[in-house]
């Protein structure tokens, strides 16, 4: 590596086209940067509160984190799935500049905005999402079918105040060194990178399978069922929808019934909530990064014309926001059982938000068009689980009751925001940019 290429900033020619023009890149970064705007905005909104505008500001530097690495890694498997690297000069060595130089500017930014708001008692939260980014990025560097496990670290997000009380004092400083020692060992992997015949079938699967591996369910024959209902919505996402569908529900109740072994507080209830709103922002994700699939779907027997394929994606829709409905009640009156706070009015609360987030997930995610839309979707779903954590949080009943009210209001607001969507999905030319 040569020093005088570095100042003369000759590496950063072509990180434009590279970084902004690549749909799956893109829209890791923008979901990062739809982060870091709210970090800037958001103290606007939230002026008197101070404890909760600070808790909500390291869960927005969290996900900026975590995007962060991930289009990193996104970027390295594209590197090593680029036959003609090696033969551009320094090539390889200005996108893994341009890289260290992306990782670096966002804990710039983080390091900026613990000084700005003296929350230095919050920074293990983060050096905890940059110890699982910088993890997530050496698997993908060393095993490129790591990457499908990208979508895990948003999941980890709202748990991450949870893990950080269950460390011991001086955590902190074994975290700076676990970072340290991860950022040398990513860049000897990063350095040492070559062309790997992999890494074009992890991105084309990926696409397949929403960049998520899981065994194929076709042998069993309740998810089959799913999948016919939900078909054409799962088309573009392929079988492990319905998988995910059925896992995340069970999942909530294993923590549920560990938690309540162990007498530990876990709000499993808001995870679910917060899944399932990922779930729905996953299936217009795939749509969109896939959007030459709809040609194959538009020549499949059965859809009257366009219109009849929108309608028809319409009603999966429409039976997919059921299904989500019917698990939630279904896993928050078991869950109620084992956790006595969740009364009456924190259970309505969690079904009514499942139904107008997920509403609204979908209708907004029917209506986007291109990657930068999408990535607002998906840091919307982060505002939405939110509110859902609102309920447990609050103490009295009454105030419950207050959100149980807001929910309804909302849920107005969702359902009309889903039945105009159906006006724009596809909208203009089927095949449109």
């Amino acid at each position: 590596m040569s020093w005088a290429h570095i100042r003369s900033g000759a590496w950063l020619k072509g990180c434009i086209r590279l970084w902004l023009f690549d749909l799956g890149c893109v829209s890791f970064l923008g979901v990062a940067l739809l982060g870091l705007v709210m970090v800037l905005g958001l103290p606007l909104i939230l002026p008197a509160d101070a404890q909760k505008k600070v808790d909500t500001l390291v869960l927005l530097m969290n996900m900026s984190i975590g995007s962060i690495c991930i289009a990193i890694g996104w970027q390295m498997n594209r590197l090593a799935a680029t036959e003609w690297a090696n033969i551009v000069p320094q090539y390889r060595l200005n996108v893994m500049l341009q890289a260290a130089a992306l990782l670096l500017l966002m804990l710039s930014v983080v390091g900026g905005f613990f000084i700005a708001y003296d929350a230095f008692d919050k920074i293990t939260e983060s050096l905890i999402s940059l110890l699982l980014g910088l993890s997530f990025l050496y698997f993908s560097l060393a095993r490129k079918n790591a990457f499908h496990f990208s979508f895990f670290l948003y999941i980890s997000l709202p748990m991450l105040p949870y893990i950080e009380q269950t460390l011991p004092q001086g955590a902190t400083i074994v975290l700076v060194l676990l970072n340290l020692a991860l950022m040398l060992l990513v860049s000897q992997k990063m350095m040492g990178l070559t062309w790997n015949n992999k890494a074009r079938s992890v991105y084309l699967n990926g696409l397949e399978m929403g960049w998520i591996w899981l065994p194929s369910p076709r042998s069993m024959a309740l998810l089959n069922r799913i999948e016919r209902s939900l078909h054409p919505a799962n088309y573009f996402i392929g079988p492990v929808f319905s998988m995910l569908l059925l896992l995340m529900p069970l999942t909530t109740l294993l923590l549920a019934g560990i938690g309540h072994y162990y007498a530990v507080e876990i709000p499993v209830l808001v995870f679910l909530v917060q899944f399932n709103c990922i779930l729905c922002g996953m299936l217009h994700w795939s749509r969109i990064q896939r959007w030459r699939a709809v040609e194959s779907l538009y020549v499949l027997p059965g859809f009257d014309g366009k219109q009849g394929m929108i309608n028809a994606f319409m009603q999966a829709q429409y039976r997919l926001l059921v299904i989500l409905v019917i698990s939630m009640i279904i896993t928050a009156s078991i869950v109620s059982l084992l956790d006595q706070s969740i009364n009456l009015s924190v259970w309505l609360h969690m079904v009514l938000t499942t139904l107008f987030a997920c509403a609204a997930t979908l209708g907004l995610g029917s209506m986007c068009r291109n990657s930068i839309q999408i990535s607002g979707l998906i840091f919307l779903i982060g505002l939405l689980s939110g509110w859902s954590s609102v309920g447990m949080s609050s103490a009295e009943q009454t105030q419950v009751w207050g959100l149980v009210a807001w929910d309804l209001l909302f849920l107005l607001l969702s359902i009309a925001l889903l039945w105009r969507a159906k006006q724009c999905l596809w909208r203009e030319d089927l095949l449109s940019r």
